[in-house]
């Protein structure tokens, strides 16, 4: 296999010897640059003058002699046109640089991309509603005039006048060219441009036959799809005999015009895409250039073996390990390595790859950015941003940080891996506090490192102002001074590598808003910083001409490798069919003649077939799983297209073959946990007198058993705690036990008082006292520094607080004789020479003039009060909860006072207007049911003892149950 540039090489030697330094070569990109360089001293093999060698874009640069600004610098002098032209037509009018930044460079693009498709703007963005204007205005084929009308037609209303929405677009459409034209002559006043505008101006000198180029010959090589720009350049220079095109073409999809009819009917019967996507750009060009020096560099991929394998293997990081053993088994020397090529279809792959490939690997040339975007550094400096963002000031003034920044800051690895404990102990801190906002001051005190110390320390002013723009800028210049530091303590090369390149991107940033110093909100800055960072790639460098190549797929252009091995070759990726977003409606960019998906879908194809066809073996590697969103992953259609012309090549062999990893499924096995000594042990320490044990059984802990005996289980005997949180939002059980402690509180000065009318009325009036200090013992605030559903539902509260007083009234004359009573409403229930304590806290015992007592609780939640056909029936699951409750209450209340009637209810927020909801329908609880309730309490104690703790049959149940992940049973 000879390399195509060693070919062009060879083609220009023999025509001008040695006799080379005043041609320039002008190739796709930079690292072909490199590996012509290369070519030429394989050749020559002595000193000479080199010729120029340079990328398109370079040449068209160097003609035009202007300087060409970074597109960040280009968008904020297009913002500046762009706010003149509005305001001279709008003086109220006002458009935040921070949501310009991401459609300007939209637009920017557009702009580019018609001057380099030489479309007049005054037409493309003109406003045209009516169709004999549209014939008369432009002078194009009927197809692209369709495309044109199409597009106006759909602007027109139901009854031919545009609506309000399009007419608004409208305006703004007709409003582009004169942005264009303004903006251009801005950037000329200042001797700059962007590549399309030194296009468009050496175009003009074209048509002027005034361009006159400072070389013998100008040679263009392993171009495909050209821009209108540049078709007129390669002509140009190929009519005035300044200039030589070399095209690299194949026979499996291009077919020369002298070689047509006979060629294209022999290579049909033997699988030939002509006809088909890859050669369609060259055909058209090189007919029309072939009387002039338009030279085809004709490969047969056909005449050598090649061995193509198209392998399915699942998932990403499959693909990268699949990799690793192919190049494991591949026996590489330190002078074949560079002829194996990896290009990675997607980019995500590269850090999987990397760490996949084997040792035999020694020498590895990467040519493509690794986004900044998915580095620590990234999401340390954006979760400092945010902290900035939403920081507030607490009423003593002090700064105070939102949670889930801060502890988004303290787990970044970045501090995490090196200050672990302190990260753990002040996460800890936030959660058991439930610290929805906190100041340092209210933390635990520590010795910051400096990165942490730079963080936290924002020299700005709550809330931001815009003139406090350059302190911002201050402070994010310290935070990478403080990553700076890091990285070089912690001897991180790539890490350092990271910052420092994030910080010259950073500082070109910093200049530029210095210099126009825009109108910014901190929302705004945030947005506006994330926009420009994510977009950064880090360029990798090595030495091109060594070792493993491992490039993405657009940096194959021109070069060829004998192993390739392609990754990601999946439809989405290869070919890539995001469209990128554009002003410049589809049947607009087809009437004008820019490009669309398809021309796109033709140069993938081109470059695809062209990386093959000098390759001894290929490896199409693709990800064979059903994707996240549930459809299936599709294979690239130029695996398809492989598989159907090379099924039966006599030399283009194809192996097709899938990896996959063996998965039984295994029926689900129910969870179950035998009693044991262990496990009897454990709760003797916890309920029996003889163990110690200080906890009683309540009605929470019984029926928690009797809706599943695991989940009792992992709470009381394993001792699992729930996963502790910060409840920005108030959580039901907080809720619940503000409710209940305000409640309390607010009858404690009338215990054993006989309750009337004025003394209900003054509770009344303590009730806004009482809630705010339940509040502020939860960790909560109090109602002045409340927000959102937190507010909401202190005033819900209040309510349920009047409507239960409000229900009182009603039952005037009672005296209150207990509040949250428990101290002597507990007992033992001996099983097994065990004493077990049982127990409960009564949120309010009540005495009615009659002598009865009424045990009453508050509920925030549902109460239901089944009527039961057997007392049986409260013990086989946990769906008679309330029940349950209210009976073993009953039975703690005989056990204390035998003999006394005892009557059960409670107050639930949702039906307060109802008044109490009793067990047993208001009735005192006969004894003998209390008799058999008891019974039946101590055989279900003998049952938590001695039998296994398994999984309840009921899922419904697993909803809500903190342990259902441990379970498998989230939903």
């Amino acid at each position: 296999m000879k390399p195509f540039l060693q070919q062009i090489v060879e083609d220009l030697q023999q025509e001008f010897g040695a006799d080379i330094s005043e041609l320039c070569i002008v190739v796709p990109t930079r690292r072909a640059v490199v590996f012509l360089r290369d070519a030429l001293a394989k050749t020559y093999r002595q000193t000479l003058w080199a010729p120029k060698m340079v990328t398109i874009q370079d040449f068209v640069r160097e003609e035009s002699g202007w300087q060409f600004p970074e597109k960040m610098a280009l968008v904020f002098e297009l913002y500046e046109v762009y706010q003149q032209l509005m305001r001279a037509d709008d003086p109220e009018w006002e458009e935040p640089f921070e949501r310009f930044y991401a459609w300007g460079g939209m637009l920017l693009r557009d702009f580019d991309e018609l001057d380099k498709y030489l479309v007049d703007p005054d037409k493309l963005f003109a406003n045209l509603l009516d169709l004999k204007e549209i014939d008369a205005f432009f002078q194009l084929p009927d197809i692209d005039l369709k495309s044109i009308r199409d597009f106006w037609m759909t602007l027109r209303g139901p009854g031919g006048e545009p609506t309000a929405y399009q007419a608004r677009f409208m305006k703004i459409w007709s409003g582009l060219a004169e942005v264009y034209h303004a903006f251009q002559q801005h950037l000329l006043e200042r001797g700059q441009g962007y590549d399309g505008m030194a296009y468009r101006k050496l175009i003009e000198e074209v048509k002027a036959e005034t361009l006159d180029f400072d070389y013998r010959k100008v040679v263009f090589v392993g171009f495909n799809a050209l821009s209108r720009a540049e078709e007129q350049l390669m002509e140009y220079s190929l009519k005035t005999d300044q200039g030589i095109v070399y095209w690299d073409t194949d026979q499996i999809y291009f077919t020369p015009p002298d070689e047509a009819h006979a060629m294209r009917q022999k290579m049909s019967e033997r699988g030939h895409l002509a006809g088909e996507e890859p050669g369609k750009f060259i055909d058209e060009y090189h007919r029309k250039w072939r009387q002039w020096e338009s030279r085809l560099i004709h490969h047969q991929m056909t005449a050598t073996p090649t061995d193509i394998h198209i392998t399915g293997v699942p998932l990403e990081i499959g693909q990268s390990q699949y990799l690793g053993n192919l190049l494991r088994e591949t026996d590489l020397t330190e002078d074949n390595q560079r002829d194996h090529a990896i290009v990675l279809a997607d980019e995500h792959l590269l850090f999987p790859s990397l760490y996949a490939l084997p040792d035999t690997v020694s020498r590895l040339n990467i040519t493509m950015g690794y986004p900044l975007r998915q580095t620590h550094i990234y999401h340390f400096l954006m979760t400092a941003l945010r902290l900035v963002r939403n920081m507030r000031l607490s009423a003593k003034r002090q700064r105070e940080f939102y949670h889930e920044d801060l502890v988004l800051l303290l787990t970044n690895p970045l501090i995490r891996t090196r200050h672990g404990d302190l990260s753990e102990q002040i996460v800890e801190f936030v959660k058991k506090r439930n610290l929805v906002y906190a100041s340092i001051a209210a933390l635990p005190e520590a010795e910051w490192p400096p990165l942490l110390q730079a963080a936290l320390s924002p020299p700005i002013s709550i809330p931001f102002r815009s003139e406090e723009l350059p302190q911002l800028l201050d402070h994010i210049q310290d935070l990478f001074k403080a990553l700076v530091d890091y990285a070089a303590e912690l001897s991180g090369q790539l890490e350092l590598e990271y910052t420092l390149h994030f910080l010259d991107v950073f500082t070109q940033f910093r200049d530029i808003l210095m210099r126009h110093k825009p109108d910014i909100r901190i929302e705004g800055f945030t947005r506006l910083f994330q926009e420009v960072m994510r977009a950064v790639k880090i360029p990798f460098e090595g030495e091109p001409l060594v070792g493993v190549q491992m490039m993405g797929f657009l940096e194959t252009r021109v070069l060829d490798f004998k192993k390739v091995y392609i990754l990601s070759a999946n439809e989405g990726n290869l070919p890539d069919t995001s469209r990128g977003n554009t002003f410049i409606p589809y049947n607009l960019r087809r009437g004008f003649g820019l490009p669309t998906y398809e021309e796109k879908d033709a140069i993938y194809a081109y470059h695809f077939y062209r990386l093959l066809q000098r390759s001894e073996e290929v490896h199409l590697i693709y990800n064979s799983v059903v994707s996240e969103s549930g459809g299936v992953r599709e294979v690239s259609r130029f695996i398809r297209q492989i598989r159907h012309f090379f099924r039966k090549h006599p030399t283009i062999r194809v192996h097709d073959k899938q990896v996959s990893t063996d998965v039984s499924m295994l029926p689900e096995k129910r969870i179950e946990i035998p009693a044991s000594e262990e496990t009897r042990e454990k709760l003797k320490q916890t309920f029996a007198q003889e163990g110690g044990g200080a906890r009683f059984l309540s009605a929470t802990a019984l029926t928690s058993y009797l809706t599943c005996s695991l989940k009792f289980y992992f709470r009381y005997i394993a001792g699992l705690k729930e996963r502790e949180t910060v409840a920005e939002q108030m959580e039901a059980n907080t809720f619940g036990t503000i409710f209940h402690e305000a409640m309390e509180e607010l009858y404690k000065p009338i215990k054993g008082i006989p309750v009337d009318q004025d003394m209900l009325n003054e509770v009344a009036r303590g009730i806004p006292l009482k809630v705010n200090e339940a509040f502020v013992r939860q960790g909560l605030p109090i109602k002045g520094e409340l927000y959102g559903q937190n507010y909401l539902k202190r005033e819900v509260i209040e309510r349920l607080c009047k409507r239960v007083i409000g229900q009182d009234k009603k039952m005037i004359p009672f005296r209150v004789t207990g509040l949250e009573a428990q101290e002597e409403f507990f007992t033992q229930v001996e099983i097994e020479d065990l004493h077990i304590r049982i127990g409960g806290a009564f949120d309010r015992i009540d005495e009615l003039p009659n002598g009865t007592k009424r045990i009453l609780d508050y509920k925030t939640g549902n109460v239901s009060l089944k009527e039961l056909k057997e007392l049986g029936e409260l013990f086989e699951s946990g769906k008679f909860k309330e029940m349950f409750q209210g009976y073993l209450y009953a039975w703690l209340h005989d056990r204390a006072f035998p003999g006394l009637p005892v009557k059960v209810g409670y107050y639930t927020a949702k039906h307060l207007t109802d008044g109490v909801k009793y067990v047993n329908q208001g009735a005192s609880i006969p004894e003998r049911h209390l008799e058999e309730f008891g019974q039946l309490l101590t055989e279900l104690i003998l049952q938590i003892w001695n039998e296994s703790y398994a999984q309840t049959e009921d899922r419904d149940a697993c909803a809500y149950c903190p342990y259902n992940q441990i379970c498998g049973r989230e939903a």
